[in-house]
């Protein structure tokens, strides 16, 4: 894709530099063209005028309307048009790169989600308590004050409750592990659950590295 884009800027490129030379030599052709006619008509003025007469705006017999130059000239017309076509393309072909590029480049930033590893479950009259283990893979970022958020949610998929708890080790570095407990009170249906952890600055990434996904039925 990179190769293509390339050849395509190149090609473009002379394509533009092409037109370009072509038509500014239509230009300096017209401007002889004009200077020589200005000439000529200078030239039989002073032969056919009588010295008596009347003089006349010099206004009134060369003065051009703006454009008319070129709208008199197809050629040049037809070169700026393809050299403005040009541009379009070039300025097409590199808009469309360039977010591909920067998304390349901001996944590359990005550190690897944390792992959870096990997640266990217990229920004793209305309490619910979740325990678990989480990892932070080798190429993760350090993470610092991480807190497990778990969700419970009814037969029906809705919510009923939530609990969080902040891992075991303040300091998750790449590489770590740490275990979580988080105490839900006071539920009484629950169907499944979901786990999250977030820190201050927000929600982080995870990926489930266990088997099945749990589900817990109602006792």
């Amino acid at each position: 894709m990179d190769l293509l884009l390339l050849i395509l800027t190149l090609v473009s490129l002379a394509a533009a530099a092409g037109l370009a030379v072509v038509a500014t030599r239509l230009v300096r052709e017209d401007r002889r063209r004009s200077a020589a006619r200005v000439a000529a008509l200078s030239g039989a003025i002073d032969l056919d005028v009588p010295s008596d007469a009347a003089p006349v705006p010099v206004s009134s017999m060369f003065d051009m309307r703006p454009g008319a130059s070129v709208q008199g000239r197809p050629l040049v017309k037809a070169a700026v048009v393809g050299v403005m076509a040009v541009i379009v393309v070039i300025a097409a072909a590199m808009g469309n790169r360039a977010p591909s590029t920067a998304a390349i480049a901001k996944a590359a930033q990005q550190p690897a989600p944390l792992e959870l590893m096990s997640l266990r479950h217990s229920r004793e009259g209305t309490t619910l308590t979740v325990t678990g283990l989480v990892r932070n893979p080798a190429g993760g970022a350090e993470a610092r004050r991480v807190t497990a958020v778990v969700f419970a949610f009814d037969r029906s998929g809705g919510f009923t409750a939530s609990g969080r708890a902040a891992l075991d080790f303040v300091v998750l570095e790449p590489g770590g592990e740490s275990p979580f407990v988080v105490t839900i009170p006071n539920v009484t249906e629950v169907a499944k659950y979901r786990v999250s952890f977030r820190t201050e600055r927000g929600m982080m990434r995870h990926v489930d590295r266990r088997a099945e996904q749990n589900q817990l039925a109602q006792q």
